[in-house]
């Protein structure tokens, strides 16, 4: 690779870089802010955050590699052309075919990534991040009460109303336990719990009272006293599709699982189709215009992701889907060796 190749392979790299570090951090931003407001709320403990945020970035990550890919080649390729470089680039010989050729590297490296993120990793990061949200649900630990509601346990024995979890204070916590025999009241100020086993809580400064079913009452006051919170978790049973492996999906034989291997495959086809066609589309509008490639390069993008999107709904049996994937996969081909000779016969 000479230098000629090496500036321009390493100029795409570092603006594809580039704009995926913005969109990650708007990512971030976005999600974090929303999960934080759902832990302000009390439906997702806190502990659960950063867990939660990783995986939602690693299912995102799918949309903005090939994303930052695009138009990380078309922002880098234009800057070239307004600066008038690639003229000189150009006059060494330096096509867009040869371009495509020099990036295509980086290309089939990102179009690895798509698949282990596409057929492995996603698929993995929705069936954990079920599971996470299938334990908030279910799970009775401390952290899992919320502040300021009515705390029902899975198996309907217990009502617990907290006002505050970190103070002490006259009638701040109500539980309310019943068994076949007896309606026990626990009235306390305080609970506290230890990291070590958080379905025990140790109620504080209470009083207990019992209702017996053959109508006898009484009523114990204590200082501290121990209570298990936890209680059997159902089985979780995932159907999203976006957790099943592509082998699972390949089992399938529903018009449903064939939609979810129609989006796997065309997000990443596309992908690839997207990143050579952003080479020609860098030098489409005018030479001194820095933002009319972007905008062109954004509507053939996004127009790409919506006719899959499209497609995979209007679908009504298997045929129909593959008829679709072949004749939109084909048409951006079409389309991109156009662009191509199109912008080669203006540059002679």
């Amino acid at each position: 690779m000479n230098l000629i190749s090496q500036y321009l392979y390493k100029n795409c790299f570092k603006t594809s870089i580039a704009v995926f570090v913005v969109l990650l951090l708007i990512l971030l931003a976005n999600t974090g802010l929303r999960l934080v407001e759902d832990v302000n709320e009390g439906d997702i403990p806190s502990i659960f955050l950063i867990e939660l945020l990783f995986l939602k970035i690693i299912q995102y990550s799918s949309i903005i590699i090939p994303l930052s890919l695009f138009f990380g080649i078309i922002i880098s390729l234009n800057k070239f052309y307004t600066s008038n470089e690639m003229i000189i680039i150009k006059l060494n010989g330096f096509s867009n075919y040869k371009v495509a050729t020099i990036l295509t590297k980086l290309i089939l490296l990102v179009t690895v990534v798509m698949i282990l993120l596409k057929f492995i990793v996603s698929p993995l990061a929705v069936e954990y991040r079920a599971m996470i949200e299938h334990k908030i649900s279910h799970e009775q630990k401390i952290y899992s009460l919320k502040e300021g509601s009515f705390n029902i346990s899975n198996d309907k024995s217990k009502v617990i109303y907290i006002n505050n979890k970190d103070k002490s204070e006259l009638a701040n916590i109500f539980i309310r336990s019943h068994s076949n025999s007896s309606t026990r009241i626990e009235i306390s100020s305080g609970v506290t719990s230890k990291e070590s086993a958080p379905d025990l809580i140790t109620l504080a400064d209470g009083i207990s009272y019992v209702f017996n079913s053959d109508g006898s009452f009484s009523s114990t006051k204590y200082t501290t006293q121990d209570m298990m919170l936890s209680n059997k978790i159902p089985k979780l049973i995932n159907s999203d599709l976006e957790a099943k492996s592509i082998m699972t999906l390949l089992e399938f034989d529903t018009l449903a699982a064939s939609r979810e291997l129609f989006n796997r495959f065309s997000i990443i086809l596309s992908g690839l189709i997207l990143a050579y066609l952003a080479i020609p589309l860098s030098n489409y509008s005018k030479k001194n215009d820095k933002y009319g490639n972007i905008f062109i390069g954004a509507i053939f993008y996004f127009g790409y992701i919506i006719m899959i999107n499209i497609l995979s709904t209007a679908a009504s049996n298997k045929i129909d889907l593959l008829l679709s994937a072949m004749i939109l996969h084909a048409s951006f081909i079409y389309l991109a060796s156009l662009l191509y000779i199109k912008t080669s016969r203006a540059a002679t």
